[in-house]
């Protein structure tokens, strides 16, 4: 966005310098020739007096006196003719004045002013020719005219400086419209780059986190604030949310404890028939007293801090492994591991433990005795992939669309579980980062699959 912003203020800035430098120059060019005529005009009126005075006087030493002054501190050029030729030239050459001497001829009462055709050595000339009338002709004086010129090149290097100096204007001019706009932007985006971290880390989990409200224009301390406001919404909403999980469960444990708790009693007293319906009762009541529990600690997960620590997934993998190996033996099944070692993985702290044991138990119910459950850890890119594979009989596709839904279980199912399992794997590796597949494994049976960011 900054990005655009400064570009947005440097396109601008060079449409508006473009629009103001280019009618300028071109103004500035085309009154160049008038300007020079009109300086030309001016300067021989001063000039065409003093050159009378000393004419009229047959001085013409100090004619050329007066000229040569004014040509060093003018730089034009001057001619005076008369009828009998050349009186004075400060253009050296008879080819090089003689496009002027053409000019001066055709002069009358009234003076003459334009561009001279190219002059040997000095290119185009501007130039103005009078006839000094007050000059007494005599034999040697008649028809006295006074030529000016100044060269059509100095005009145009004239022009060219103009032009330089009007691009450098407007070069100046874009270097403080992006200096502008580098300071503008930044104070826009700012603000929305804290808004936006602070929207990433609520997305995070960080709930806590907020925006500031005083900084940046009204809109975005506007933004900021309904973003607060959202934010507190949402804290409420969960906490509410987590409160009434926490308590209902709380709720119903002691009541179902008390309950399973009497219905023991009364079976060992004897005091009840029906011995199969009464175990029937108790199955079921420790089956809602599991799925209480399950239902607190996915509560509990989903307060959890999502700050991430490193884990050693191989030590993790042996250390549950040997702790199941006793089970395992009794149902006789065979547990084989192929973890590579050295796979660190981020994950929240003291959940990946629970993650493995919801997968074994899963795996221990769905394999028949004599069968197999290998666990598989290695390095996959950025990520670490861990599968827990078993040859039970597996899921339909449709299935294991839903085996990470809530309370769902297989109508093959042969365990009394509360169908909380899988989701709470679920939601502890989505808190830490990854993501939870199953898959139809190559032998048959479940190939449930955790990819975890590799640390």
């Amino acid at each position: 966005m900054r990005i655009r912003l400064l570009v947005g203020f440097v396109l601008f800035a060079v449409i508006a310098t473009a629009l103001l430098v280019i009618p300028i120059g071109i103004t500035l060019e085309t009154h160049e020739s008038s300007d020079t005529l009109r300086v030309l005009k001016r300067d021989v009126k001063g000039l065409s007096t003093l050159l009378t005075d000393a004419l009229n006087h047959g001085d013409v030493r100090r004619a050329a006196t007066l000229s040569n002054s004014y040509i060093r501190s003018t730089g034009h050029q001057v001619l005076v003719v008369d009828r009998n030729g050349i009186l004075i030239a400060s253009t050296a050459g008879k080819s090089g004045v003689q496009p002027l001497l053409k000019i001066a001829r055709t002069v009358g009462s009234l003076d003459k002013s334009g561009t001279s055709a190219n002059i040997a050595g000095e290119g185009s000339q501007y130039y103005v020719a009078v006839l000094l009338h007050r000059v007494i002709d005599t034999g040697s004086m008649e028809h006295v005219v006074l030529v000016v010129t100044s060269p059509v090149r100095a005009a145009n290097i004239r022009v060219r400086n103009d032009w330089r100096d009007l691009a450098l204007f407007g070069l100046f001019m874009i270097v403080v419209a992006c200096l502008f706009g580098f300071f503008i932007s930044g104070s826009l985006v700012r603000p929305l780059r804290r808004i936006s971290r602070a929207v990433e880390a609520v997305g995070r989990g960080s709930l806590e986190v907020r925006a500031s409200e005083s900084e940046g224009p009204r809109e975005l301390r506007a933004l900021a604030q309904a973003f607060n406001a959202t934010s507190a919404r949402l804290i409420a909403l969960l906490e509410s949310q987590r409160a009434f999980v926490e308590d209902a469960s709380h709720q119903l444990r002691t009541p179902l404890t008390s309950l399973q708790l009497h219905l023991e009693n009364l079976q060992l007293s004897g005091e009840l028939s029906g011995a199969s319906n009464l175990k029937h009762v108790l199955t079921e009541m420790g089956r809602l007293r599991r799925m209480v529990d399950s239902l607190l600690e996915l509560a509990r997960n989903e307060s959890k801090n999502p700050s991430l620590v490193r884990v050693d997934l191989h030590d993790l993998v042996l250390e549950r492994v040997d702790v199941w190996k006793a089970l395992a033996a009794e149902l006789e099944l065979e547990i084989v591991i192929t973890a590579m070692p050295d796979l660190v993985v981020l994950a929240i702290d003291d959940v990946l433990e629970q993650v493995v044991d919801n997968l074994l138990a899963n795996a221990f119910d769905a394999t028949p005795a004599g069968g197999r459950i290998e666990i598989r850890a290695f390095q996959s890119e950025n990520s670490v992939e861990l599968h827990v594979v078993d040859n039970g009989p597996g899921l339909t596709p449709s299935e294991l669309a839903l085996a990470l839904r809530r309370f769902w279980r297989s109508r093959d199912s042969k365990g009394d579980g509360s169908g909380l399992g899988l989701a709470i794997v679920d939601q502890l590796v989505q808190l830490s980062g990854g993501f939870v597949e199953l898959h139809e494994a190559s032998g048959g049976g479940l190939d449930a699959m955790i990819v975890l960011r590799s640390a």
